[in-house]
């Protein structure tokens, strides 16, 4: 079959969905565009970082940031990192695809794989991908944007889990055809990145235990570098925050759901129910049991309360 033959999956429009619990973690929709200019995601609020992944099988997206303005014309890809002050304009009559995700979505997306380093590191940059005369990855990439945008629109139990997987093959499929692997694993990654990288890889294993040793490892970093980027950015070394993510999912199991402390010491990697009462001990100053008492006992305007979210980091 030549390329002239090969077509690309057509889209029909669909609502907009958005899926799981706050911070809500996708934004996915069709771009048709019509007779209209229309500004991409212009409702959307994530309420974190946020990534932007637009697939333009034709017409034309003006990328307009602070300093100036970039014209894409499709077909493209574009992957675009988390900027305030970004904003996108589909011209009249463009056709494609639009994804917005937060930060654990994409760090649940990038994985643990040999490749997450070089991942992570492309993640953060903006890539513009041209199609013209690559009409079987336009193809692929169109598959993997027909599957997402039907499963944000049906909604169904392990939809995340999906969209997530499809983000993980395009982001591979640019790393083979935008990026060239041995300039990411020579680029030497910024004080804030590796924290966003904390972050997002804290999130997706801190059921795990993972030690500092190996976060450190999985964000090509040093132990040394990692505390001293923790230390000054936010006043709490590695293992500090780490213990506190952990101590928080305890406090929202504890406050929120029916299981039992053995139950919530396996579900978070503890060794045993004595071991988890007496790390959370440490950290909050009683037994779990007791915080659950005192909590129920309380109501909703006294007692022991979840109070931060670790959507707060900077």
């Amino acid at each position: 079959m030549s390329p002239a033959q090969i077509k690309v999956p057509a889209r029909t429009p669909q609502p907009l969905s958005k899926m799981g619990p706050e911070p809500v973690p996708f934004h996915a929709e069709v771009i048709q565009c019509g007779l209209q200019d229309r500004v991409l995601g212009g409702l959307v609020d994530l309420h974190v970082r946020s990534w932007w992944v637009i697939l333009l099988d034709s017409g034309q997206a003006v990328i307009t940031r602070e300093n100036g303005s970039t014209p894409v014309t499709g077909p493209a890809l574009l992957w675009l990192p988390w900027d305030r002050s970004q904003r996108i304009r589909a011209k009249a009559g463009t056709v494609g695809g639009h994804l917005v995700m937060g930060e654990t979505a994409l760090a649940n997306a990038i994985g643990v794989k040999p490749e997450a380093a070089d991942l992570r590191v492309l993640a953060s940059r903006a890539i513009h991908l041209q199609f013209e005369e690559r009409t079987a990855l336009h193809r692929d990439f169109a598959a993997c944007f027909d599957l997402i945008l039907r499963e944000a629109a049906g909604n169904a139990p392990g939809s995340a889990t999906v969209i997530e997987a499809q983000v993980r093959v395009m982001l591979v499929m640019l790393w083979r055809h935008a990026a060239r692997p041995d300039d990411l694993r020579q680029a030497k990654a910024s004080t804030s990145l590796i924290l966003q990288q904390f972050r997002q890889t804290l999130e997706t294993h801190f059921r795990d235990r993972w030690t500092v040793a190996r976060y450190a490892d999985a964000l090509n970093t040093s132990t040394d570098r990692l505390h001293d980027i923790c230390q000054r950015t936010l006043g709490k070394p590695p293992l500090r925050l780490i213990h506190e993510r952990l101590g928080y999912e305890a406090q929202v199991l504890l406050e929120r759901s029916s299981m039992t402390l053995d139950q919530i010491a396996e579900f978070l990697g503890f060794r045993s129910a004595a071991h988890f009462s007496s790390f959370f001990k440490s950290l909050r100053g009683i037994p779990p049991g007791a915080w659950r008492r005192q909590t129920r006992s309380a109501g909703d305007k006294q007692g022991p309360r979840v109070r931060q979210s670790y959507a707060d980091w900077p």
